[in-house]
């Protein structure tokens, strides 16, 4: 929260000082820094004072440190959510195996303390059924991450159109063509 903060107060000190030192609206140097520190460079709005030509580089330089911070904290932030998530999930597993193991210990006492010889089971060994277990577990995060990825393709798909639609629709052609 703090950075992101930080980012936007960046953001509009720069536009500001943008704005009072060129000479246009504090809109136009939200604008600028923007399109600056994204990278994108449209090309449109452009420093005209000296000051500002110099002032420029910092500007960029520390726009894009700051939004790399604030991206880089969130993909931290996602990989210790997963790694919570697998600790998590392995605690069940192992708690479920000692229980089983526990339960089998309990029925192979009370077999042979009464004296009943018992048929061996068909049923899956210990290691059979947490590897079967892992199996499970490694298929359904695979669909997960194949859920994931669809629907952040899905996404970029519909925020390029819509960056697409509104440039085509603010683009001017300097032949005064459509």
């Amino acid at each position: 929260m703090v950075q992101t903060l930080c980012f936007f107060l960046f953001i509009g000190i720069c536009g500001l000082v943008f704005a009072k030192v060129d000479g246009t609206t504090y809109v136009d140097g939200i604008y600028f820094i923007v399109v600056t520190t994204l990278t994108i460079g449209f090309g449109d709005i452009i420093p005209q004072t000296r000051a500002m030509k110099i002032l420029t580089f910092p500007f960029a330089v520390t726009g894009i440190s700051l939004l790399a911070v604030i991206v880089t904290s969130i993909i931290r932030l996602l990989e210790d959510r997963e790694r919570r998530q697998r600790f998590e999930h392995k605690s069940r597993l192992r708690k479920e195996a000692s229980e089983k193991e526990r339960i089998h210990a309990e029925e192979k006492k009370r077999g042979t303390s009464i004296g009943i010889s018992r048929q061996p089971s068909r049923t899956l060994g210990l290691q059979e059924e947490l590897q079967a277990l892992r199996d499970k577990d490694w298929k359904r995060e695979r669909r997960a991450n194949i859920r994931r990825m669809v629907l952040g393709g899905i996404v970029f798909l519909l925020f390029w159109y819509i960056g697409a639609l509104i440039f085509h629709l603010v683009e001017v052609t300097p032949w005064g063509l459509p």
